[in-house]
């Protein structure tokens, strides 16, 4: 069964739209397991999937959400910082820089709040080809892989 891929950009996440069966599902859930996603939740309409961080790679963590209503599937994909990471920064802000002895702690304090703050607001990262500042090369390699995925799953069904 071939369809017509759509995929929208909406700022915090990627949304690809497809018809398609169990097949394409399937071929779906091998490649991303392929590609380093581990299954987190299984249920009969939705399928998630999680894949760590390789920072040395510049590799941020990333989900992935197959919802099927039928025919039709709704694939959300997203980079994203984790919250164990936001905590871990704050924490480490709250207990190190009194103590560090940087000549302007104030005005360290207030640029890591800042950034702590940026980053419970914008945790979440869709995958565009024109991103651009935060994560600009993850997120379009990203966004390119899981275009070609998709395409491969349930185009080509």
């Amino acid at each position: 069964m071939a369809s017509e891929l759509t995929i929208h950009h909406l700022g915090r996440l990627t949304r690809a739209t497809a018809q398609g069966g169990d097949a394409g599902l399937k071929k779906l859930r091998s490649a991303l397991l392929l590609k380093d996603f581990i299954v987190t939740a299984e249920r009969e309409n939705l399928l998630e999937f999680r894949r760590r961080a390789y920072l040395t790679q510049d590799d941020w963590p990333m989900r992935v959400l197959v919802r099927r209503d039928g025919a039709q599937f709704e694939i959300d994909y997203y980079l994203y910082i984790p919250w164990g990471w936001i905590t871990a920064f704050t924490v480490l802000m709250w207990l190190v820089l009194p103590f560090a002895g940087i000549p302007n702690a104030p005005l360290a304090f207030g640029l890591a709040s800042v950034v702590a703050a940026l980053a419970i607001y914008k945790q979440k990262f869709d995958c565009r080809p024109d991103a651009r500042f935060w994560q600009e090369r993850p997120r379009q390699r990203w966004g390119e892989i899981m275009e070609r995925l998709v395409r491969e799953a349930f185009v080509r069904s």
